[in-house]
Parts: C-alpha cells; sequence; structure tokens
C-alpha cells in the first residue's frame, strides 16, 4: 500500500477509482491539519481513536471514539490531529459510488440522513474486517476497478442496513435533509430552482438552503446542479440517444446550453466525454 505521506487527495485522478490508505501511516498532517475540501467521497474507519480525539466537519465538532465509521460527501470540509489514529481512509469517484448506490438506493449514501457516526456491533464489526480484507487485497495487487467497486458495494450495504436497522440512529439527522433529497430525485429534471423546493416543503428559500448545508455541506442548487450532470453522464454513457435527444429530455431549449452547462461542471464538452 502506498504510503500516505505521498499522497495529497486534491492532486487531480484520472478516471474512475476507489482507493484506500491507512491512518496510521500518515506520517505528517497535510492530509488533516487543515479544511480540505475535496470533490469525491470519503469513508473515514476509524478502529483506534487515541490522543486528540477533536474532529471538525464544516466546522461542526465532533469526538471520535473507537470502531467508528463517517461517510463524508463531496464538498464537505473536515480536520483532525491523525496521531495516535488507527484506521482506514477509503476515497470512492462520485460517479462509482452513484452507480453502487443505484443498486443499494441507501438513504444514507444519498446524503438524506446527514452525517451519522456509526458504531457496528461486534458481529457486523468482524464481518466488515473481512470484507476489508479483501478490498486490501485486490487494491494492493491487481486493484481492479470492478472488484474493488462490488467489494465496496457489499461494504457500504452493511453500514446502509445498520442505519434501519439501530434504533434511534436518525436522532440528529434533519428529516426535512431527507424529505429535500427525495424531491430532488424526483423532481430535478423540471425544477431546477431552490424556491420550489422550499414551497414543498413549507420553508423559506434561506431556510431550506441552511438545513441542505448543515445536512450535506453543499446548497440545493449544488445539489440540483450535481444530480443534473450526473443524469447528462449517464444518459450520454448508455449511448442510446442522441445529445440533441438528451438535451431536450433533460428541460434544455436547446442543445447548445446543455453543452455549455456540460462544460461548465465538467470541464469538457459531451462529446469529449463521449469519445472518453
Amino acid at each position: 500500500m502506498r504510503k500516505n505521506k505521498d499522497i495529497l487527495l486534491n492532486l487531480p485522478r484520472k478516471g474512475e477509482f476507489i482507493e484506500v490508505f491507512r491512518l496510521e501511516e500518515i506520517e505528517d498532517n497535510r492530509l488533516f491539519a487543515n479544511y480540505r475540501r475535496y470533490d469525491f467521497y470519503q469513508l473515514m474507519w476509524v478502529t483506534r481513536a487515541n490522543g486528540d480525539t477533536s474532529y471538525s466537519l464544516d466546522f461542526n465538532e465532533y469526538k471520535l471514539e473507537d470502531n467508528q465509521l463517517i461517510f463524508i460527501f463531496p464538498g464537505q470540509i473536515d480536520r483532525m490531529n491523525p496521531d495516535g489514529k488507527q484506521g482506514f481512509l477509503y476515497t470512492i469517484h462520485n460517479e462509482v459510488l452513484f452507480r453502487i448506490n443505484q443498486h443499494l438506493q441507501s438513504d444514507y449514501l444519498n446524503g438524506y440522513l446527514s452525517n451519522l457516526f456509526l458504531k457496528p456491533d461486534e458481529n457486523l464489526t468482524q464481518t466488515l474486517q473481512r470484507i476489508n480484507s479483501l478490498i486490501l487485497d485486490e487494491y494492493n495487487t491487481a486493484n481492479r476497478l470492478p472488484l474493488m467497486e462490488s467489494y465496496m458495494q457489499v461494504f457500504l450495504f452493511h453500514l446502509s442496513s445498520l442505519t434501519e436497522s439501530v434504533e434511534g440512529i436518525k436522532k440528529n439527522s434533519d428529516p426535512a435533509v431527507a424529505d429535500l433529497m427525495k424531491l430532488i430525485d424526483k423532481h430535478f429534471i423540471q425544477q431546477r430552482e431552490t424556491n420550489f423546493y422550499a414551497e414543498k416543503l413549507g420553508l423559506t428559500n434561506k431556510t431550506v438552503n441552511e438545513i441542505c448545508k448543515k445536512g450535506t455541506g453543499k446548497t440545493v442548487k449544488q445539489h440540483l446542479q450535481e444530480r443534473l450532470v450526473l443524469e447528462m453522464k449517464k444518459e450520454i454513457r448508455v449511448g442510446r440517444k442522441s445529445l440533441k435527444e438528451i438535451s431536450f429530455e433533460l428541460g434544455f431549449s436547446e442543445p447548445a446550453y446543455f453543452t455549455r452547462f456540460f462544460k461548465h461542471h465538467t470541464s469538457m464538452t459531451p462529446s469529449e466525454f463521449k469519445e472518453n
């Protein structure tokens, strides 16, 4: 496994990925000393939390505990002192996570439950350890993405199940976040203004954005844009429709506007994305 001291997570990556880092191999503070914002998902499994156990996520302060898992969404920022910590940090490309959750349909992975700090029991911990061994073996050898994705899907299935089965696990999450995300999934093509979602929830634009930002690290508009871009990529990748057809079906009045929007959010034209 590559040493974490040689890795800066904010460096651009080529293609899709799932990567694994050991917290105890971090030999300096570059990953966590200052607030960092990343455009991919992270899952941190703190198996041992010694030393300074404070952990800051989007400027909210928490205390880390042994055998604790935290799912971190793109755009969120965090900070901690890695000294004395043991465990693993998994980084997951957005589209990989999107595919995984198409199978799992998890409120937890969708961000409906905000950031939950999960503590599996002994039996589940042993199960996660076995799955993690498969992930590490594959990552350190052939590192084949389809296998990594399959193992990670099983890993995340167990975590998602934990959020549904443990009494009171949702007590620290705002139910309005779940309602908002479900509305976005249902209406993101036709309705792209915050006002629509605020009215549906009986809230003001300011309040719904505050709830959304606190729960997921992003505004309503950012969620709408990201969901739309993912749908664009999905349709382009499937290749069953022309770019013109996709643009009209996703609510763009002109294909040129579709292209500008896509390039603004991906730094590629739809044609370039399709070729790559």
